[in-house]
């Protein structure tokens, strides 16, 4: 990369001047290869390394790389649809904090179908509104290209590193919108606009590039001209606490004092960053104050990032707000999810408020973010737009990490990196337990650095906590060099290299005061030097955060024939989750 480019990448973090970095630099987009049929009929494209003899099967994979726990699939169709406890859209991850039911791509367009149906109107869509807690494989029309989501990091100490990865976690897979599909969703059968999606969902571990999850659609004609088309984001964001229901699908009768899931959605748009956002409101009277938002208090968001070849300034963007109402009939047909998608409207976001205690207001908002018109796509050519899911502590600091994921978007998503975590593992110890790691993260190099090599390395620092979500930094050691502390590294130092279960490691630290028989996460991270024209950078703690009990090694239990666990027993202990004494 030119190094003028890698200083304004490393420059545009510090400065934040999202919106007007100018042009982005430019990363080749792999498009699968495959024989263009004419008429309504296609040829299946397979994605790269896929055989062709590969018998199409519906996949999902679920991120847990960051603070953003996303279900992703190989249909078009993201989230699970309440289906089970697992992250449909959880921020942060950990927390069980869920806002997501369902999401699914819409793309809409005219197209020569055939010869006997010129200038036909289409919509494919991933999701539309529906019940909670059904297959999400049987809602969506668009089919899989293969058998696989690929997996892949950037990150040279993964088990699943690539030289093609783009960021820390990729998910890279390959979807068609054919063949034509009898009624899936409702009001007609689904006739495909002859188009093959190649999806890629990017995210990253540290900073606030933590908040956000990525996703890059690059939509390639298999069929005819398609003209006038539009992709656009259908979601049902419902935010609430997961943990707080005790049967899942969540329903009205499990959970307790909060009721029901749904009717609690607080909706607002911010035009200049294009992101929807939503927000737990429990009860509205009077603003963001009276929302009772404590059992949930995170917002989330979608976000349009951007289109290629062209820009967003060239294109029109439509917000769509509507209440939940499966089978509406003025919006069940191609033609008028076309019209919807392609007004160009913005719904006034505080047009479907939340319930008040003080009146019967049943609102229950759905909504789609799209781009359009893309004009003459012509056979074998191929679009791209780049949506991301976006979390936040607050409104303001979901705008802030909406602007870090423009900012990825706007430079191809090749960012200023620290060293990766180290590999860790745990040994527990009564009322302990031992750290070990390698020293991986002292050869990573970074593309955008300009020490020598890429490789600045400057530290490691280690985290212990009770939550998952809220660790606590307990140490820090770094090199003898003209940056931090200089600590030195000797004090973590093994003698010499530690083998377990396969895996060399060179460093060990020991945590002491913890209580045994108590559950504890624990972390190991690295950060780099940073230079004059960014701050250093760590790597984040969900890397290779591990959950440990603290326990007597066999040692420590020598010359007792009998073991107590725990001791002394306490029905109200904190780790004793169950509601009832038959339950412990």
């Amino acid at each position: 990369m030119p190094h003028a480019i890698v200083r304004a990448v490393r420059a545009a973090v510090v400065a934040c001047a999202l919106l007007s970095m100018g042009t982005a630099v430019a990363r080749a987009q792999a498009l699968f290869s495959h024989e263009n049929m004419p008429g309504p009929q296609y040829a299946i494209p397979q994605p790269d390394g896929v055989a062709a003899d590969v018998v199409p099967t519906y996949k999902i994979k679920i991120s847990n790389n960051n603070l953003v726990g996303l279900t992703v699939t190989n249909y078009g169709f993201y989230g699970n649809n309440f289906v089970s406890r697992s992250p449909s859209f959880e921020y942060p991850l950990g927390t069980g904090f869920e806002h997501m039911v369902r999401g699914g791509l819409w793309i809409g367009g005219i197209t020569d179908y055939n010869d006997s149906d010129p200038h036909a109107t289409r919509v494919t869509t991933g999701a539309v509104d529906g019940s909670q807690g059904s297959a999400s494989a049987a809602g969506t029309e668009y089919s899989p290209a293969g058998n696989v989501i690929i997996e892949r990091s950037r990150l040279e100490n993964s088990k699943v590193f690539s030289p093609l990865a783009v960021s820390e976690q990729d998910f890279v897979t390959d979807f068609n919108d054919f063949p034509a599909k009898s009624s899936v969703t409702g009001g007609e059968d689904h006739l495909p606009l002859g188009i093959s999606i190649h999806q890629e969902a990017y995210n990253w571990s540290f900073s606030r590039f933590a908040n956000f999850i990525a996703v890059s659609l690059t939509i390639k004609n298999a069929g005819r001209t398609l003209d006038s088309l539009w992709v656009s984001l259908y979601e049902e964001l419902a935010s609430g606490p997961k943990n707080a229901y005790g049967t899942w699908p969540p329903s009205a009768s499990s959970g307790g004092s909060l009721g029901g899931w749904y009717n609690k959605k607080l909706m607002r748009y911010d035009d200049a960053g294009r992101v929807l956002a939503e927000h737990y409101c429990r009860s509205y009277t009077n603003g963001l104050a009276s929302c009772d938002d404590a059992p949930c208090p995170p917002w989330v968001g979608i976000q349009l990032l951007g289109v290629k070849p062209d820009t967003i300034a060239s294109k029109q963007i439509t917000m769509y707000i509507a209440n939940y109402a499966p089978g509406d009939t003025t919006r069940d047909q191609d033609f008028e999810r076309y019209r919807l998608m392609s007004s160009g409207h913005i719904t006034p976001p505080d047009s479907l408020l939340p319930g008040v205690a003080s009146e019967s207001r049943l609102n229950d908002p759905v909504s789609f973010l799209g781009v359009g018109p893309f004009n003459a796509i012509q056979p074998d050519s191929a679009i791209r737009v780049d949506f991301a899911f976006v979390g936040g502590a607050t409104y303001e600091d979901l705008l802030e990490n909406a602007k870090f994921a423009q900012l990825a978007f706007n430079f191809n998503y090749v960012i200023p990196t620290p060293p990766p975590s180290p590999r860790l593992t745990v040994v527990p110890s009564a009322n302990g337990l031992d750290l070990y790691w390698d020293d991986s993260p002292e050869q990573a190099v970074d593309r955008t650095s300009p020490a020598p090599g890429g490789k600045d390395f400057e530290g490691y620092r280690v985290y212990v906590g009770r939550e998952n979500a809220v660790l606590d930094q307990v140490a820090q050691f770094d090199l003898v060099d003209t940056t931090g502390f200089n600590t030195g590294l000797s004090a973590i130092t093994l003698p010499d290299s530690v083998e377990i279960n396969g895996q060399w490691y060179q460093y060990k630290y020991h945590l002491s005061g913890l209580k045994t028989g108590f559950r504890y996460f624990a972390a190991v991270t690295s950060y780099d030097q940073g230079d004059e024209q960014i701050e250093s950078l760590e790597s984040g703690v969900t890397q290779n955060q591990l959950l440990t009990v603290p326990t007597p090694s066999s040692a420590q239990s020598a010359g007792s024939s009998v073991t107590v666990f725990p001791n002394p027993y306490n029905v109200e202990a904190e780790w004793d989750a169950g509601r009832l004494v038959g339950d412990h």
